[in-house]
């Protein structure tokens, strides 16, 4: 390699061992200057023959003293020397260390070209599971127009569920969700209807949180496989149904009638007419407690019979039942018709 092909620093380096190199030459040189000297000094003979060799054995011994003294400095330091890094290397170490902030500089300025574009407005507003409300009402009670945007829409999506909700008796609940890049899917639960219930002549059907939809009025014909609530109020409507629904399905499958009895000592006491010939005399606050031990009480039973519960259980044939409620003076629980009730859940 040239010298004009090195970089500052081998050529400050090469320099220095050629200085080193000089130095050393000077030392080695001193023994042979002195031998040749004295040899010089010894001889007599003057001719140019002898000077001429004498010149070329001292130009050897400094060529040999400086490359000794240079070529195994300098390779060796010369090896040791580190390579430059390359305009591509030093280029990828700077982007290895930049990457993190040029993807979120990127993602920022999307984001914002998004946010301005037609396309971060509404494009299409889908409903699910409306089995009662139409979409065109489900839409208006969202309030939302097609000029709205996305992230409008992702940033105030609890308010416009409640709005829906809170608009519709019928629905439970509704989850909008959001897909790239306009879209919008929502997801209605509605209430199940559980129940029906007559007041005054007409018959309306009852959710499972107990709302009675009194804007429409269900034909008696139309009134099946669901219980039917007689003359019960607002309030008891809703009382009956919240422990009406802790009750396994299968006993609630069993109901087909429920009519208010009440009596001098349980003013909330109900009749439940089951599906299986059997009535259930219970009181209203105690439903949840006792109906579970209905499945095993109707075991027992051999003939459709009254179950009263109201102290302790026992069962007796509707005739005599009704007989005893016309005798009040008698004891219903000494009747030789009466059976006592072991029930367990």
């Amino acid at each position: 390699m040239s010298e004009e092909n090195l970089t500052p620093w081998q050529k400050k380096n090469l320099e220095y061992q050629r200085r080193k190199a000089a130095e050393n030459q000077e030392k080695s040189e001193e023994p042979k200057k002195r031998k040749f000297l004295k040899k010089k000094e010894e001889t007599e003979a003057d001719s140019p023959e002898v000077q001429e060799e004498i010149e070329q054995q001292e130009s050897f011994v400094e060529a040999e003293a400086f490359e000794e003294a240079y070529s195994d400095d300098f390779v060796e330091d010369f090896e040791e020397q580190e390579p430059e890094p390359s305009f591509f290397e030093g280029s990828f170490e700077v982007f290895k260390k930049m990457w993190p902030v040029l993807l979120l500089a990127i993602l920022l300025f999307l984001t914002s070209i998004y946010a301005v574009s037609p396309i971060s407005k509404i494009g299409t507003f889908t409903v699910l599971g409306n089995k009662n409300e139409s979409f065109e009402s489900i839409v208006q009670a969202s309030r939302l127009k097609p000029t709205d945007r996305i992230y409008g829409v992702l940033r105030n999506r609890r308010a416009i569920e409640n709005s829906i909700v809170q608009e519709f008796p019928r629905v439970k609940s509704v989850n909008l969700q959001v897909s790239f890049p306009n879209n919008i899917e929502a997801k209605v639960t509605e209430f199940k209807k559980v129940a029906y219930v007559e007041q005054k002549g007409k018959n309306y059907q009852v959710l499972e949180n107990g709302h009675i939809l009194k804007d429409q009025e269900i034909a008696k014909d139309k009134v099946s496989n669901l219980p039917l609530l007689k003359n019960f109020s607002d309030d008891e409507v809703e009382k009956f149904i919240t422990a009406f629904m802790k009750l396994k399905p299968e006993i609630r499958g069993l109901v087909t009638t429920v009519t208010k009895t009440p009596t001098k000592a349980t003013n909330d006491f109900i009749a439940l007419d089951m599906s299986d010939g059997n009535q259930v005399r219970v009181s209203l606050s105690q439903i949840t407690e006792k109906m579970p031990y209905y499945p095993s009480i109707a075991k027992q039973l051999q003939a459709p019979q009254v179950i009263d519960m109201e102290a302790g259980i026992y069962a007796k044939p509707k005739e005599d039942y009704l007989a005893d409620l016309k005798n009040p003076e008698g004891n219903k629980k000494s009747s030789e018709n009466t059976t006592e009730i072991t029930a367990t859940q």
